[in-house]
């Protein structure tokens, strides 16, 4: 019901003002967001992403993790460090919920229980996780971080820091199957390891003996020849392991 009220409150220019009384009996409900294809929710869990890794509580986060929390080393390589005057990158890594995972999911609760799908929202939902310490986090070098998600290194669960279990309790309904199915192959991998597991930290190297064919060997004078540092001596003596004049400095000629 909406009812008008005529006034007068400039006597010199006369200028009349209404103002109107709301009475609202019952709210509208907000409709419930709804994804038009697989497509359009990966783009919006990606924006979310974006969202919380631009945000100022989150680069505040990561600052207190590397300066308070010893997170600025990699777990796996050991010696790549930010300390000493070195300067390598050293990224924090969620697992084992990817920063994407737990997005996803907190959007599948929000679905289920009715509540706003806000990119600024879920943001704020997915932070105050982080505070609380229920996303498993780990510090990697850049490249190590960029091997993990290629799926070219795995890390026990043991590793990891933060209370990520807190997570799988509270959000366990919300999670879909595949989600359910990667975790649980993480702990049984992790269970029946004790290290970091890679082919490419830990190579093994083949070697083919093939009837037929013998490989080029290198010649004794030119193991010779690289071990002399200065090269006009390999050029200009033929027994490069005697010691020669001194080479005139070219500047002063």
């Amino acid at each position: 019901m909406i009812m008008y009220n005529k006034t007068i409150v400039n006597k010199a220019h006369k200028r009349p003002i209404k103002t109107m009384d709301f009475s609202i009996e019952e709210k509208p409900e907000r409709p419930v967001y709804v994804f038009r294809s697989t497509k359009d929710r990966v783009k919006f869990v990606k924006t979310c992403e974006m969202t919380i890794r631009k945000s100022m509580e989150y680069k505040d986060y990561i600052k207190f993790l590397h300066n308070h929390l010893d997170m600025n080393h990699c777990e796996v390589l050991k010696n790549i460090s930010n300390g000493n005057e070195k300067h390598y990158t050293i990224e924090i890594h969620h697992e084992p919920f990817h920063l994407f995972d737990i997005v996803d999911t907190v959007i599948y609760k929000r679905q289920a229980l009715g509540e706003p799908i806000n990119p600024f929202l879920i943001a704020d939902e997915v932070m105050e996780l982080h505070y609380d310490e229920k996303v498993g986090l780990i510090p990697l070098s850049k490249t190590v971080h960029e091997l993990v998600h290629n799926d070219k290194i795995f890390i026990p669960l043991q590793f990891i820091y933060q209370k990520y279990d807190k997570f799988y309790e509270e959000y366990e309904m919300y999670m879909q199957p595949n989600l359910k199915d990667s975790i649980e192959l993480k702990v049984n991998m992790s269970i029946r390891s004790s290290k970091v597991q890679s082919d490419i930290l830990d190579p093994e190297f083949v070697y083919a003996n093939i009837d037929g064919f013998n490989f080029p060997e290198v010649p004794e004078e030119w193991g010779k020849a690289l071990k002399i540092l200065n090269t006009e001596d390999l050029l200009n003596n033929n027994n490069p392991t005697e010691p020669t004049e001194p080479v005139p400095d070219r500047t002063t000629l």
